[in-house]
């Protein structure tokens, strides 16, 4: 005869598992098992409270799994003037990339195209070397301005009459589901 092991997934070990519920007490309940309610039940679990995850489908299924797929830095944001929320995120990204999920958090690399001369292409150095600077170019490359015929090379998709040149420049691309079930485990 096999043993079953508590681990399992199976509709009787959830079965039994929720009815254990009654008879436990828990400092915290965290219902949902997406990443806000990962994030939570780890925070809780570091501070030492004994805590449960309550999920009425599977964990990240929902739209921890639907997300952009980005760890990004916050770039939008400069628009904003918000510095802090920017310097906030590029840490986060960071962190994740070099330390707490780097097979899980990649370099994407995005090409800005430029339609306007001089101008657009001062405004966006500003920009980008804030971001950099920031940040934004610890475990990604910096930013690379690029001519007309440098961004068609390498994105010939593009209408050749609608741009002046580009900047490339990276956010990260995370593996979100993933992330999230590592997120629970740890917790």
């Amino acid at each position: 005869m096999t043993q079953q092991s508590n681990q399992s997934f199976n509709p009787e070990y959830f079965e039994n598992r929720w009815k254990g519920y009654a008879d436990e007490d828990y400092d915290v309940v965290i219902i949902g098992g997406g990443s806000v309610g990962a994030g939570a039940a780890a925070d809780a679990a570091t501070r030492g409270l004994k805590t449960a995850v309550i999920e009425a489908r599977d964990f990240a299924a929902g739209t921890s799994s639907r997300s952009s797929k980005m760890f990004h830095g916050g770039l939008r944001y400069l628009a904003m003037f918000d510095f802090r929320l920017v310097a906030e995120s590029l840490k986060e990204r960071e962190l994740n990339m070099s330390t707490l999920a780097p097979h899980l958090v990649k370099p994407l690399k995005f090409i800005f195209p430029l339609t306007h001369h001089v101008w657009e292409r001062v405004m966006m150095f500003g920009g980008f070397t804030l971001y950099d600077l920031m940040g934004g170019a610890k475990s990604v490359p910096m930013q690379k301005h690029l001519t007309r015929k440098g961004v068609l090379k390498v994105t010939p998709g593009l209408k050749e009459d609608a741009i002046v040149g580009g900047v490339r420049y990276y956010d990260t691309l995370v593996d979100d589901a993933r992330h999230t079930m590592t997120v629970l485990r740890t917790a």
